[in-house]
């Protein structure tokens, strides 16, 4: 369920709640959303094998060899500081599947996408008409990651413009340029799976104006 404006005292219980430290949670003054997978909000589309919502986390499981998007339809951002906490449940090569933020999304063919891995890489990648082109960061090693399945890892993403900053559990990471899209667009999570049915799950995603 969003929320367009979140009680302090109840964010700050659901901080706890998940695990996730405070100071890793994005900065704005102004919370634009507050996503707590409470409940199967209509405007991720239909839950399916693929894609569940339920007990205050999204889950995906991306067929083998396959990646899996799911976009909040109900929203468009310019401008933004992004956060969600990703957490690999059951992966069969860590170094082959991924999981991470939709981003920069004009639709489910054209889109952005922050990337983590569960052996401690991260990555900005990118889908033009279906299809993935040269990367504008390629994979990228950050102690900052905790890698092994349930150790959660909170992504933020801070959009300003052009300009990406990158941050891991609270650690600086990349800062870069990237082609926008020049118009308000969608967010979202993806994930993608090795040579099995990968399994990844997503918990508190915030947006906020970027200070």
């Amino acid at each position: 369920m969003r929320r367009p404006t979140i009680a302090i005292a109840l964010f700050v219980a659901a901080l706890i709640f998940s695990k996730v430290d405070p100071s890793f949670a994005c900065q704005g003054d102004k919370v634009l959303l507050a996503e707590d997978f409470s409940s199967a909000d209509a405007s991720w589309g239909a839950q399916n094998n693929n894609f569940a919502i339920k007990d205050g986390a999204a889950t995906i499981k991306a067929d083998s060899q396959r990646g899996y998007k799911a976009l909040d339809n109900a929203f468009l951002f310019d401008d933004a500081d992004i956060c969600v906490t990703v957490t690999a449940l059951d992966i069969g090569k860590p170094e082959a599947s991924a999981a991470g933020l939709a981003f920069w999304a004009q639709d489910y063919r054209n889109a952005y996408f922050l990337l983590l891995a569960d052996n401690g890489y991260y990555k900005i990648g990118r889908l033009i008409d279906g299809a993935w082109v040269n990367a504008p960061l390629d994979w990228t090693q950050s102690d900052a990651i905790a890698q092994g399945t349930n150790k959660p890892n909170t992504l933020r993403l801070t959009i300003k413009g052009q300009s990406l900053a990158v941050e891991i559990n609270g650690k600086p990471g990349a800062t870069l340029r990237a082609q926008s899209p020049n118009a308000s667009t969608l967010i979202g999570l993806y994930a993608e799976s090795a040579d099995k049915v990968d399994t990844w799950k997503f918990n508190n995603l915030k947006v906020t104006n970027v200070k």
